[in-house]
């Protein structure tokens, strides 16, 4: 009996020593993933298609060209909005929301795009288009008009001190002073912030604040109703900053928002935008131009990650790949798009099958929204 219970005891020391190793390795191999959702399946994504598309940008098929859309809302005239597309090899494209080219200005090398209304002049109020201008590493600005026509309104360039040319930009209003802002940076990571002023009919531009992230940015978005500003690291994910000039430079990374976290996120993370709900409510979308995908988070903190879609090709409108910029705006806009809509450069357009250069896709919001589970608020 005694050697027997000595057996059971050896059993029981090197079960336990085997258990112990199971649950050792167990446990390490989950820390490990502790950091990464599931690995993404092509198939997981939510597919989508374009309702539009507009006419390509003038430039040759191997170009990497088109870059930023930016939605212009015509309030007296839904159906008579605008969208503006830059083209970092030569202009402004300004398209109707069927994606006809009404307009085309050889502006520079134009890179992003962003519009705020009613900036108080003189006499007057303007709808103002902010541009990125590589050409002239300057910030540009434009008065929209009714029929989508730009005119310069600056009354000088806003020359830009970054070291590395400008890239990303977008605008911002406080709530707080109703003051308007315009943020631009370079690939470097640095980030100026322009306050906007009125000088006659006309607009002037002074610094009063820079930011710094480590590595390359391009993506930015600013929200109004709450104050925040969202810059895109391309690398590593979607930062958020308060965007009032007098704020500390502190900054506080989204979770999930960059590919080391979430494996449905390829770099580069490019396009932001936001697409706004009553009391504060709505998503932030981010272009994940490596996986040519699209994230979707929480407007409101801690911003959580609902999801991704891609857009596919139609019967009549190819998909989409590599998106550089984007814009939302949730609007009635009419029948086809009742509930606002989404536009987004397209990396590798074609037509008829054939290769073409580079445009924009329109997409309704709703198309997208019903596709989510659960679904998302439109």
């Amino acid at each position: 009996m005694k050697r027997l219970t000595d057996n059971c005891r050896k059993n029981i020391f090197y079960f336990s020593s085997a258990l112990l190793i199971i649950l050792s390795v167990f446990v390490l191999t989950s820390c490990g993933n502790t950091r990464k959702q599931k690995t993404a399946d092509p198939n997981s994504f939510i597919s989508v298609t374009a309702q539009a598309e507009t006419k390509p940008v003038p430039r040759a098929l191997t170009e990497d060209s088109a870059d930023d859309p930016a939605i212009w809302i015509n309030y007296s005239e839904p159906d008579s909005s605008y969208i503006v597309g830059t083209d970092k090899k030569g202009g402004l494209a300004v398209y109707d929301l069927s994606g006809r080219e009404k307009f085309y200005y050889n502006t520079g090398f134009m890179n992003n795009a962003d519009i705020r209304y009613k900036f108080p002049l003189a006499s007057d109020t303007a709808d103002i288009l902010a541009v990125s201008n590589r050409t002239d590493q300057s910030v540009d600005l434009f008065r929209i008009n009714n029929d989508g026509s730009l005119e310069i309104i600056h009354n000088q360039q806003l020359k830009s001190m970054l070291k590395e040319e400008v890239y990303g930009l977008c605008m911002y209003q406080s709530k707080i002073t109703g003051k308007y802002f315009v943020f631009v940076n370079g690939k470097d990571g640095a980030i100026e912030q322009w306050e906007l002023s009125a000088h006659d009919n006309k607009i002037d531009g002074k610094i009063v604040r820079n930011l710094k992230l480590k590595t390359q940015t391009e993506g930015m978005v600013a929200d109004d109703e709450t104050g925040t500003l969202y810059v895109g690291e391309e690398d590593k994910g979607i930062w958020k900053f308060n965007a009032e000039p007098s704020a500390s430079d502190s900054c506080v990374l989204i979770p999930l928002s960059g590919e080391k976290e979430n494996s449905y996120i390829t770099s580069d993370i490019e396009g932001l935008a936001i697409y706004k709900l009553p009391s504060e409510e709505g998503y932030l979308i981010a272009s994940s131009q490596g996986n040519s995908s699209y994230a979707v988070f929480n407007r409101k903190p801690p911003h959580k990650y609902l999801g991704s879609f891609k857009i596919v090709s139609g019967t009549k409108i190819d998909g989409v790949e590599e998106t550089d910029g984007l814009d939302v705006v949730n609007f009635n806009f009419g029948d086809k798009y009742p509930d606002g809509l989404l536009v987004v450069q397209d990396g590798t357009n074609t037509e008829s099958e054939a290769p073409a250069s580079q445009n924009f896709k329109i997409v309704s919001w709703d198309s997208i929204a019903i596709k989510f589970n659960p679904q998302l608020v439109f």
